[in-house]
């Protein structure tokens, strides 16, 4: 490789690795930027739906205990509560309570009461999904009466095999404060799994402290509520943490229960513990890098317990960050497209750049060896336009100077050569004709075979002008399908419009009549507890209305709930209904800026086809011209023959007398090989 080349391309180089620096740079910041940018926008959005899905959770849970404590109050002080209680304590007063500090369950008269009291209290149990109901005296902590029938029936708890547990506690801490309260879950033998307790004072109408009920409540409800996946994809969970680090629900990732079992110190859980609330990275029990939410439900403040449940709402990074990592991805591949159409500019630009560059490199060596006559072909305005006129001139300049020389040489040759002149001139004319004939014999070929392709090219371009116009009416028809299409497009998005208007009235509606039916479940509520006090008061003729009743109340609770869901419900479909009226306007913009580009494709196509018809035409001429120029080609060429021979043999005549003046002209002929090195003509 030379010198000349190594430079230029060099120069070729240069001005790649400028244009990929120029573009590509500004690619990469702007597109760290925008990554930056919209990985903190969707992060933030996955922090905002892990937070609402805690706290969504967490209201779930707090009301789900508020709804045991005020069905406990209502038991507590129902009449058919305070009449077992009168029953029970009479047969405990009377014998009920054993020596040994036990409460008999054995006789006929406690099997008499039990069968009376029971239907009630069983009925209460399976209608509010409690898995049993307690009944203690307030001396002893005798537990008198029991729906499910355990092994705890009978017992003491003030000083029996069931002093330490949940329930024991429970009692103790009614007695001590005469309010209602609550137990933490802990294991429980005569049920033999883990379980929580309500309980409430009952007062006679003295207003005197005659017994605790309690309420047991498994964790069925609660590992419902947690283990709810909405809003948490494939990987999230939430679940609840007391004060001793372990579980109170079970996880979705275990087989196995983890209640009371699984231990969770993360910082989520610490954090939660001193009271504080938020979200933030961490890597969970399982090993494994989440986004967690975390925050106290404040049990001891709503209702006054002695113990602390944390809510752990978490969903693995990886799937919260699934948006973020497609999004660098896609630019990435947007930047390595750029990259390599920038390169591809960069390349066609640096050829272009060094194209004049080349053409007056290979001038300048034709020139060394003695060639003037190099076409210097660079049509540019620029400076190195200039430096192709300035080279031309100087070219020019030296075929002048060399063509005078030639003269002189001739006119020496000439002057020794008077002896022959007139042989010379007529061997010299002879020789020039000849050429001349020759030449011109060979630029009429040239000619000729330039005429035929011309001929043929011009046939070609006639029948690819007619095969274009029929192309542009077929496409000048479609584009007219196209418009009508658009059309109807246009006329069918207006109507969707209107009936996403329609919908978003009907929703309105809808949630008015939700309204109207929650105030009925609240009407009704009242109602059911009224009825059922007033029929605990009218004694066993009222008993079968106390059951109506409670179907009542339970009844208007579940419309309660209900509603709140249809509400939940209609707040996403307004919402979806507002994205489809945008949608709608967006795509009716659409469809008129459509119609504008197919309207005016439709005439571009028309003026084409009458261009592409002009063009047909003159076609054809051009071919009929250039099948005429053929003949006449043919009849010159065969003049020139002619001449050419007759040429030849006027050489041949004054052969010999050009031989005996050689001698005269060898002079000339050393000079004249001196002016061949140098091509000028």
């Amino acid at each position: 490789m030379s010198k000349e080349k190594f430079a230029l391309k060099r120069i070729g180089t240069k001005l790649i690795m400028m244009f990929l620096a120029v573009s590509v740079i500004p690619i990469i910041i702007v597109g760290m930027l925008s990554n930056n940018n919209a990985g903190k926008a969707l992060e933030e959005s996955a922090y905002n739906q892990l937070e609402s899905v805690g706290t969504l959770k967490n209201d779930l849970i707090v009301s789900f205990l508020d709804r045991k404590f005020r069905d406990m109050e209502v038991l507590s002080n129902a009449q058919n509560t305070i009449d077992a209680f009168n029953l029970l304590q009479k047969y405990h007063d009377n014998g009920g309570a054993m020596n040994d500090g036990s409460f008999d369950v054995s006789s006929n008269r406690y099997k008499k009461i039990y069968e009376e009291i029971n239907p009630f209290f069983e009925e209460y149990a399976a209608a509010y999904n409690f898995y049993d109901i307690f009944f203690m005296c307030a001396s002893h902590g005798h537990i008198m009466y029991t729906v499910s029938k355990e092994d705890d029936l009978g017992a003491n708890l003030s000083i029996g095999e069931y002093r330490a547990t949940g329930l024991a506690k429970l009692w103790a801490t009614v007695m001590k404060t005469e309010k209602a309260a609550m137990t933490d879950f802990d294991f429980y033998t005569p049920s033999g799994e883990n379980a929580a307790f309500v309980g409430a004072p009952v007062f006679n109408s003295k207003g005197e402290l005659i017994a605790v009920i309690a309420l047991q409540f498994s964790t069925d409800r609660i590992n419902e509520i947690m283990q709810e996946k909405t809003g948490l994809g494939k990987s999230g969970e939430t679940y609840l943490v007391g004060d001793d680090y372990l579980m109170r629900s079970d996880s979705r990732f275990e087989t196995e229960t983890t209640l009371l079992k699984k231990k969770i110190e993360t910082s989520s859980v610490l954090m939660a513990l001193d009271g504080e609330e938020g979200a933030h990275s961490i890597v969970d029990y399982r090993d494994v890098e989440v986004l967690s939410y975390y925050k106290n439900l404040d049990l001891d403040k709503k209702f006054g317990a002695d113990f602390t449940w944390l809510i752990v709402a978490e969903i693995d990074e990886a799937e919260a960050f699934l948006a973020v990592s497609k999004l660098q991805s896609t630019l990435l591949m947007l930047g390595f497209i750029i990259a390599v159409i920038v390169a591809l500019l960069a390349l066609w630009f640096s050829k272009a750049f060094t194209k004049p560059i080349l053409i007056l490199k290979d001038a300048a060596e034709e020139l060394a060896n003695g060639n003037l006559t190099a076409t210097i072909d660079v049509n540019s305005n620029d400076e190195l336009g200039d430096l192709a006129k300035s080279f031309a001139l100087m070219q020019k300049n030296l075929q002048k100077q060399l063509g005078d020389i030639n003269e002189g040489v001739n006119v020496l040759t000439s002057s020794t050569s008077q002896i022959m002149s007139s042989v010379s001139e007529l061997a010299s004319g002879s020789a020039e004709t000849a050429t001349s004939v020759s030449e011109t014999t060979s630029t009429i070929e040239e000619v000729k075979q330039t005429a035929e392709v011309s001929n043929q090219k011009a046939i070609e371009v006639s029948e690819s002008a007619q095969t274009i116009a029929l192309v542009s009416q077929d496409g000048s028809k479609s584009v007219q399908e196209t418009i009508d299409g658009m059309n109807k497009i246009k006329a069918q998005m207006e109507s969707i419009a209107g009936i996403v208007i329609q919908l978003s009235e009907k929703s309105h509606t809808i949630s008015e009549i939700a309204t109207t039916v929650n105030d009925l479940a609240e009407q009704s509520n009242l109602l059911a507890v009224n009825a059922s006090i007033e029929a605990a008061k009218a004694g066993e003729q009222g008993k079968g209305f106390t059951v109506v009743a409670q179907e009542i109340k339970n009844l208007a609770e579940r419309s309660k709930e209900s509603t709140v869901q249809i509400r939940t419900v209609l707040a996403d479909i307004q919402k979806e209904i507002g994205s489809a009226v945008m949608a709608t306007e967006q795509g009716g913009k659409v469809i008129d800026e459509a119609l504008i580009l197919s309207s005016t494709a439709s005439e571009v196509i028309i003026t084409l086809a009458a261009s592409v018809e002009e063009a047909s035409q003159a076609n054809l001429q051009i071919a009929a011209s250039s099948q005429q120029q053929l003949v006449g080609m043919d009849q010159i060429t065969s003049a020139m023959e002619n001449i050419k021979e007759a040429s030849n043999q006027t050489s041949e005549s004054i052969h010999q007398t050009e031989e005996s003046i050689s001698g005269l002209n060898k002079l000339g002929d050393d000079l004249l090989n001196i002016l061949k090195q140098y091509t000028f003509e």
